[in-house]
C-alpha cells in the first residue's frame, strides 16, 4: 500500500492529460486520475482517503474540489466520501463517457460553429469528475473562470442522445460571456434569466425540433406541465423576484430550491426560455447574443410584462 501510494502520488502531481482533436477541442482531464486515486485508495480508512483526495486534487485543480457555496467542509468531505465510495456503481458509464467524449466534443465544436463561424474556446476547458455537482458549466475559481465537464454527472443523464443540445448550451455560455457579462456584484434573477433562458433558446434553435427531455427541461423532474398549471402566478412570482440577488431565491430558480417551493427545481430555465422564445420572434439568435445589460433588460420587461397581461395581469401591491 505505502508502495502504492507513493506512486499515486507521482502520478497525481503530473500535469493533468490534454486531449484534443483540433485545437478547438483541446481540454485537459482528470477522469482517469480520479479512477486511478479511487482504485489505489480503496482499502484506506474514510477519513485518511478525504483527507488525502483534497491534498492531491486541490493541488491538481485550485479551486474546484473544495467546498461549494454555501456547503460546510464537513458536508464537502461527505461528498468526496459518497463519490469515492459510490464509484464501482457508475463506473462503467462513466468509463464510457471518458472514451466517447474527445469525439463528441470535437463534432460539438463542429456544429456550434455552423451557427457561429468566428467561435473560439476562449476559456479553458477541463474534463473531471464533478463529485456529482455538474454536467457542464462556467466556474469563477480564484479569479479565473473556466468551463468545466463533469463526466460522472454526463454518464448519469446524458446517455441517450442528448449530449449534442447540452454541448450546444454550455458553448453558447461561453459565446455569449464574450458579451453578456455576469452582473456583479451579485446575480440577479433576471441577469441568471436572461444567460440560461438564451443557452437553452440557442440549444433549441440550433437543434430543430428538440424536446423537453434534449433542453434539459426535465431535470430532475418535469418543468413545463408544473409551471404552466399555474403560469400567472408563475410570471407574477418572477416579477417580484427580478432583481433579487439572494441565495436562497436564486437557487429556487436555478438550482435546487427549498422543499417548501411552489415551483419545481431549476424552473428559472423554463421561464427564461420561454421570453427567449418570444424575443426571438424580434431578434436573430445572433442580436440576442450581442445585446448588452440594458437592451437584455429591456427585452425582458417588456415581453414579462405583455405575457402577464395575457396571462390576466398580477394582483395589486395593495390588495
Amino acid at each position: 500500500m505505502k508502495r502504492m501510494l507513493m506512486a499515486l502520488s507521482v502520478a497525481l502531481l503530473l500535469p493533468a492529460a490534454s486531449t484534443a482533436h483540433g485545437p478547438a477541442a483541446r481540454y485537459t482531464s482528470l477522469t482517469r486520475q480520479f479512477a486511478e486515486f479511487h482504485d489505489a485508495t480503496a482499502a484506506m480508512p474514510e477519513k485518511d482517503r478525504v483527507a488525502l483526495f483534497r491534498q492531491r486534487f486541490d493541488a491538481l485543480f485550485p479551486g474546484f474540489y473544495e467546498p461549494a457555496d454555501g456547503q460546510s467542509e464537513a458536508q464537502f468531505q461527505t461528498n468526496v466520501a459518497k463519490s469515492l465510495s459510490g464509484f464501482d456503481a457508475i463506473r462503467a458509464d462513466y468509463e464510457k463517457v471518458e472514451r466517447d467524449f474527445p469525439v463528441a466534443y470535437a463534432a460539438g465544436i463542429r456544429h456550434f460553429r455552423a451557427r457561429f463561424p468566428g467561435f473560439k474556446p476562449v476559456l479553458p476547458v477541463w474534463f473531471v469528475h464533478s463529485l456529482g455537482r455538474m454536467d457542464g458549466g462556467t466556474r469563477t475559481l480564484r479569479g479565473k473562470t473556466y468551463m468545466i465537464f463533469g463526466a460522472d454527472v454526463i454518464a448519469r443523464i446524458h446517455r441517450d442522445g442528448t449530449i449534442g443540445p447540452f454541448l450546444d448550451h454550455e458553448l453558447f455560455h461561453v459565446e455569449n460571456g464574450q458579451w453578456f457579462a455576469d452582473c456583479k456584484p451579485d446575480t440577479t434573477i433576471w441577469c441568471s434569466l436572461w444567460q440560461e433562458g438564451g443557452a437553452t433558446y440557442a440549444a433549441s434553435v440550433m437543434n430543430p425540433g428538440a424536446d423537453d427531455h434534449m433542453l434539459m427541461l426535465d431535470l430532475p423532474t418535469p418543468i413545463r406541465g408544473a409551471v404552466d398549471a399555474q403560469w400567472p402566478l408563475a410570471l407574477c412570482t418572477l416579477k417580484r423576484d427580478l432583481d433579487k440577488s439572494d441565495q436562497p431565491t436564486y437557487a429556487s430558480y436555478f438550482y435546487g430550491g427549498g422543499p417548501d417551493q411552489t415551483f419545481p427545481k431549476r424552473w428559472g430555465y423554463y421561464l427564461g426560455y420561454r421570453l427567449m422564445q418570444r424575443i426571438g420572434k424580434r431578434h436573430s439568435l445572433a442580436e440576442i447574443d450581442h445585446m448588452g445589460h440594458a437592451a437584455a433588460r429591456a427585452e425582458i420587461d417588456r415581453e414579462l410584462g405583455a405575457m402577464i397581461a395575457e396571462a390576466g395581469g398580477c394582483p395589486s401591491a395593495s390588495s
